[in-house]
């Protein structure tokens, strides 16, 4: 099934167009890091007492992890009432399943008070059907990289094209970091638009200060905590964040609160417990969870472990069969001491194990076909060795919500 929006354009008419209906919209696109980005927003605008309706993809556990209501998980039989109405207002028309949850959303958000609503694209932009909003408040474009190829094109000029399709007239724009070909067509398309955008790397930017966060635009300095989502990668985020914050016009209390009070799991989360280890077993380790599935994500994960000293470095991996296991573990490659592939469970579409020890073998890693998480941690944990064991759990946000499921 090809994107387009008609179909949802028609199922949403027939539900009285609720999509018209909405708080104001911050729509964000891009291939990394919209829903970070959309998380220190979202903890931003709380700070300040504002509700928020969010809408991301994909769920790590449970399906109605996609839609906050104010703030919160849409109530189960809330979601299947919606759910029903959505089918029945369809009848035998094509449907996606991407589309009807952007439907349910739609509805749940339109019934329901809040101050704003973060919409994150589930693929591209242009022809996604979040992209049926007309007049966004504040459209976001977080780093464009490789990804989805098979939907967006074979460039990253094609990709960007795509992505910059969820910018509208007279729009406010905030672009993050981009590779030059990517920032070259933003700008063109906010130009032909006539938008008011605030670019990364010119109008604003931010480092990790002596352990505090310096956020600079052209107007001001500003210090603030760092961000309480690991990574290198995501001060970039958080910068893009901070740049929409202010043009939300809150102050630099909430600014720290979205930076202190963020929460987005499965993204270098490190889990303090787990069930997972077999009993009677020192794991003398840490363990951490990561979506991340395409080479920007390799080259962040990189930057990460490349600042961890003294421990072994190892990596269980499961991937989708869509996604480019090589451009994914090259960047990471000096930093394995062990890979254990392993085939996402429940996931038809995921590469077998021996697919991904393949391409591991090929890169040089030191590699193992496994069955489970679990015997990658009973493996891992029966290795002894006096530095500390890093493991990370990685590969694709469907692994990481098996981890998550199978640890409750």
């Amino acid at each position: 099934m090809g994107l387009n929006k008609i179909r949802i354009s028609k199922l949403l008419k027939n539900l009285g167009n609720p999509h018209e209906s909405l708080p104001p919209v911050i729509h964000i696109a891009g291939t990394n890091g919209k829903g970070s980005t959309g998380a220190f927003i979202k903890a931003g605008l709380e700070s300040r007492g504002d509700k928020v309706h969010v809408f991301t993809s994909p769920h790590l556990v449970d399906i109605t992890e996609r839609i906050l209501i104010a703030g919160k998980k849409i109530d189960i039989k809330y979601f299947n009432f919606l759910l029903k109405k959505c089918i029945k207002a369809n009848g035998n028309n094509e449907l996606s399943f991407f589309e009807l949850i952007t439907a349910i959303a739609f509805l749940a958000f339109s019934k329901n008070i809040a101050h704003w609503t973060i919409l994150e694209v589930g693929l591209g932009g242009r022809l996604d059907s979040t992209n049926v909003i007309k007049n966004p408040y504040l459209s976001i474009i977080t780093p464009i990289s490789m990804d989805h190829h098979e939907f967006l094109g074979n460039s990253i000029k094609k990709i960007a094209a795509e992505k910059g399709g969820i910018i509208k007239n007279n729009s406010k724009v905030i672009i993050a970091k981009q590779k030059n070909t990517a920032l070259k067509i933003l700008k063109k398309i906010t130009k032909q638009f006539n938008c008011k955008t605030s670019i990364y790397g010119n109008d604003f930017v931010a480092k990790n200060c002596n352990s505090s966060f310096l956020f600079k635009s052209k107007k001001k300095k500003i210090i603030l905590p760092l961000p309480l989502l690991i990574g290198s990668h995501q001060i970039e985020n958080a910068a893009v964040s901070i740049a929409a914050l202010k043009e939300l016009k809150c102050r630099k209390k909430n600014l720290s609160d979205a930076l202190l009070n963020v929460s987005w799991p499965g993204r270098l989360q490190k889990i303090e417990n787990s069930k997972l280890i077999p009993k009677n077993s020192e794991l003398n380790g840490e363990i951490f969870l990561d979506g991340g599935h395409n080479n920007s994500a390799g080259i962040a994960l990189s930057k990460w472990v490349k600042n961890l000293k003294n421990i072994k470095f190892y990596i269980i991996v499961g991937m989708m069969k869509n996604k480019d296991i090589e451009g994914f573990l090259k960047p990471i490659k000096p930093y394995i001491y062990k890979l254990l592939a392993i085939k996402i469970p429940k996931q038809e579409n995921s590469y077998i194990a021996q697919d991904i020890f393949d391409v591991s073998k090929s890169l040089g890693i030191n590699s193992q076909v496994i069955d489970s998480i679990e015997n990658a941690l009973q493996i891992i944990s029966l290795e002894s060795i006096s530095v500390p064991k890093k493991i990370l759990i990685t590969g694709s946000l469907y692994l990481v919500g098996s981890f998550l499921e199978k640890n409750k």
